[in-house]
């Protein structure tokens, strides 16, 4: 189920919506899921800009017919010199400021235009397409749904492989290629395949180190599909492991099985945190658990909202997020236990459901 087309209109009413609020007649899109959850245009290289009256993409001839088929409802406009120049003449005639998005800016490009903009008011404002994008619509929620099939696919796939004796980045292979071959257009980031002392590092780049039995594995993972995300985390054993790495992975659990039951719509970001962050605590681990509980995943594997005590978001029906408590300990290894999930009024509808325990792998 793709993105219907009539979706994109509803969408850049709301950021007109968005705007008048601002007092802002229009907005210049950098950000290119931005881009694409305005319009549908999924090339590399353009710049959106909504005004009152239409919506305007500015790219390049190599993007024409990309552009004509995905972003039917945009005037295509095919600059013969850089966007700074053809700024000016896109922006004539508003009765108010101009927004301009920054986050996706680096500052010398941000040099380049600034000087194009002396004629014509604006400022920089943010999250106004980010805060449409954290409520999904059915279609993206079926689209992560989706992606989030073809991880729990992998998973089980990855319960039936011999990983002992070969590499973090031989698996972590294995697995990129069974998502491609299963369904997944991309994947959403670099695959986190982390064995041993080498999980305790909680963004592990995966590395040759050759998996061996007694260590802890933590596997994080995902897939794309009609552009969303799906964001995975599972702790293995490699053979059998000792008691110690048992009782973390039990902490784990318990702390994202209260997350899980304790969240809803309504709830704060920074009280679902505190759920599991306070099993974590009252078993003396809190020093190892320094990361958010999660966050929102969309057309990028990390959105809003940030579910970490330092949230101000709250909770609403629609959201996608991740529960993804973890617990790092120096020298012994780490456990992470993530599911993606769609929060409801009442509670959530777990996207990414599959066995939690601690599995073995031989």
């Amino acid at each position: 189920m793709s993105i219907p087309g009539d979706a994109y209109a509803s969408r850049v009413e709301s950021v007109r919506r968005g705007l008048a609020a601002e007092e802002l007649a229009a907005l210049v899109v950098f950000d290119p899921h931005n881009v694409r959850y305005l319009t549908g245009f999924t090339g590399s290289a353009g710049v959106v800009i909504v005004r009152p009256d239409e919506v305007l993409l500015v790219s390049d001839f190599r993007y024409r017919l990309q552009a004509a088929t995905q972003a039917p409802d945009t005037r295509f406009i095919e600059p013969d010199d850089q966007l700074r120049d053809v700024l000016p003449s896109l922006l004539a005639g508003l009765d108010a400021a101009v927004g301009v998005e920054p986050g996706h800016l680096t500052i010398e490009q941000w040099r380049r235009l600034e000087g194009a903009l002396d004629e014509v008011p604006h400022r920089f404002v943010d999250g106004i397409v980010e805060r449409l994008r954290m409520i999904k619509e059915p279609a993206e929620v079926e689209a992560i749904r989706r992606a989030a099939a073809i991880v729990v696919g992998v998973l089980d796939h990855l319960g039936e492989m011999a990983v002992a004796g070969r590499t973090e980045g031989e698996v972590a292979l294995d697995l990129e290629m069974w998502v491609r071959t299963h369904g997944s257009e991309a994947v959403p980031f670099p695959y986190i395949v982390a064995a041993g002392p080498r999980g305790a590092m909680p963004h592990a780049e995966t590395s040759d180190a050759v998996l061996l039995p007694g260590d802890l594995l933590v596997v994080d993972i995902g897939a794309q599909v009609d552009g969303y995300a799906s964001d995975v985390t599972r702790t293995y054993s490699v053979g059998k492991v000792g008691a110690a790495e048992r009782a973390l992975h039990e902490l784990v659990l318990e702390a994202q099985e209260a997350a899980r039951h304790a969240a809803h719509g309504g709830m704060t970001c920074a009280e679902l945190d505190g759920v599991a962050r306070g099993v974590i605590e009252a078993a003396g681990k809190g020093e190892f658990f320094k990361h958010g509980l999660g966050h929102g995943v969309g057309l990028d594997v990390h959105e809003e909202p940030r579910v970490s005590s330092r949230s101000v978001d709250v909770l609403r029906a629609g959201m996608v997020v991740t529960i993804e408590p973890g617990v790092y300990v120096p020298n012994l290894g780490g456990v992470r236990i993530e599911d993606t999930v769609l929060i409801t009024e009442t509670g959530i509808d777990v996207l990414s459901e599959c066995d939690r325990g601690l599995a073995e792998l031989g």
